[in-house]
């Protein structure tokens, strides 16, 4: 129930002590002026006073602070200790940032890249040139001729009207305008006006480059007019459709940088950009379809394949910008440290905009170009502060008074006199609650000066209230125990009895 909490602050303090006393004072640093020597108790840290004397409460004499005389808003820390604490610096940088959106799309035939190829006359397949699916074609390349009885007689209407009532005249050109609505080449017509005769086949020709995606037609088939035989796509521009969920579809727009991994190919991109965002919604995803358009030579990407895309979007350029690693997020609150030079680092407030990609983060205010933030270790240098900032709060509070005022009362059981804690709590011996009342001398000695362990005894060299009969280790820190030596001075830490 006895919390030695005089023991836990000596602990700390002197943990703390030890880190300014290692890590740097205000004496290694220029520019800085020497701060008043403070003494404390090595047993009661609160009490601390401007001179050398007593403790009011032990009796000990009081030993010189250590003082810490950098300011307020700074730790100091030597080049050897910043190594073995890792840190790392970066300089704050005026640079582009933005973010990526990752989804997956479908790679498709473009189309405005398709075209078909169908009849405008009924006929019969005599010689198919271009018989598999996949083969390439040339704009003009014969695809396959055909028989076609309607195609005979408009040829033999053609010539007739060439023969009887010349080149020039309209009925020579009516029968060729019917040639050429049916779809017939102006160097097919020339070669059958030039022939003189009308031909039992007649070429059926691709309209453009390409690859055939779809064929209908077998040799001696009978085909009718408007019947699809063909279908060409051109593949040196592809199309990746891709779903952009709802909550980031208002970021997307037309003309954005695209970028596309193959998953038979990872970590080669092909770079693209958004060309269509379509109007509606699926309703079902929830998600909006995107156009994107990737060139594509040497035709390595495949309609039907799937792709990851990745979409740039909130784009800033000429932006200040840290490392998203250097950002302590506290709350409401973004802390950086910022090295001020000479092993010194100060802690500085920033208002941060986008979080981007390649893990870089726009800061509004709090920095400019050309300071330097700590990106690895600030979390130590962080913790380093924070004791610093403790000591400092110990020593304003002695500046206050001349001594820590002593306590004067104990916590007692009303009906057991002889149980006295530090602190409110029941009795042990009948639960009844602790009352507060004030103490005698002997009774705040036994309550507030923590015990002491008697020669022969072992105790820790860290917390002084372990006490054992037997060499081990502290149950609290792992340190050995130490036995106290026979010769030992033991005044004021008396108890009249075993402790």
């Amino acid at each position: 129930m006895r919390l030695r909490t005089g023991f836990l602050l000596f602990s700390a303090l002197l943990f703390v002590m030890f880190s300014v006393g290692c890590w740097g004072t205000g004496s290694d640093t220029p520019g800085t002026e020497e701060s008043e020597q403070l003494y404390t108790c090595g047993m009661h840290p609160q009490v601390v006073q401007h001179e050398p004397g007593e403790c009011p409460i032990c009796g000990m004499n009081l030993t010189p602070m250590q003082a810490t005389t950098q300011s307020e808003d700074t730790v100091v820390i030597p080049s050897a200790v910043q190594q073995q604490m890792g840190v790392e610096t970066a300089p704050v940088q005026e640079t582009t940032v933005f973010r990526h959106l990752r989804t997956i799309g479908i790679v498709d035939v473009g189309e405005d890249e398709l075209s078909v190829v169908n009849l405008r006359y009924s006929g019969w397949i005599e010689k198919i040139r271009v018989d598999r699916t996949g083969d390439a074609v040339k704009s003009g390349q014969t695809l396959f001729e055909i028989y076609s009885p309607e195609l005979v007689s408009a040829q033999e209407e053609f010539l007739l009207a060439l023969r009887t009532q010349g080149a020039d005249s309209n009925l020579t050109h009516s029968a060729r305008r019917k040639l050429e609505l049916w779809d017939l080449s102006g160097y097919d017509i020339d070669q059958i006006a030039k022939g003189g005769a009308s031909k039992r086949t007649m070429p059926v020709r691709s309209p453009s480059d390409g690859f055939v995606l779809h064929k209908n037609v077998v040799e001696g088939a009978r085909v009718q007019a408007g019947q699809d035989l063909y279908r060409i796509g051109n593949l040196k521009r592809v199309w990746v459709t891709a779903e952009v969920y709802e909550h980031d579809a208002p970021w997307i727009e037309e003309g954005q940088p695209a970028q596309m991994e193959l998953s038979n190919a990872l970590g080669q991109t092909v770079d693209g950009e958004v060309a269509y965002v379509y109007p509606t919604m699926n309703e079902k995803s929830r998600t909006l379809p995107v156009r994107l358009e990737f060139d594509n030579p040497g035709v390595r990407l495949k309609p039907g394949m799937f792709a990851t895309v990745y979409i740039q979007y909130r784009r800033k350029d000429a932006v200040i910008a840290v490392p998203t690693e250097a950002i302590i997020h506290s709350g409401r609150r973004q802390i950086v440290f910022v090295a001020l030079g000479q092993g010194r680092f100060g802690a500085r407030e920033i208002t941060t905009g986008l979080v981007g990609d390649h893990r870089m983060t726009e800061v509004l205010s709090g920095l400019e170009v050309g300071d330097t933030v700590v990106v690895s270790g600030q979390f130590l240098i962080d913790s380093e502060s924070q004791l610093q900032e403790a000591i400092r709060k110990i020593v304003s509070t002695g500046n206050g008074t001349e001594a820590a005022e002593a306590p004067t009362t104990v916590w007692s059981c009303p009906m057991h006199p002889e149980v006295l804690a530090d602190e409110r709590g029941k009795c042990p011996e009948c639960g009844m609650f602790l009352e507060e009342r004030p103490g005698t001398s002997e009774e705040l000695h036994t309550v507030w000066e923590p015990a002491g362990a008697l020669p022969g005894q072992y105790t820790c060299p860290m917390h002084p209230e372990i006490v054992e009969e037997e060499a081990g280790r502290c149950p609290k820190c792992g340190m050995f125990l130490e036995q106290v030596p026979a010769e030992a001075n033991h005044e004021g830490h008396d108890h009249g009895g075993e402790p």
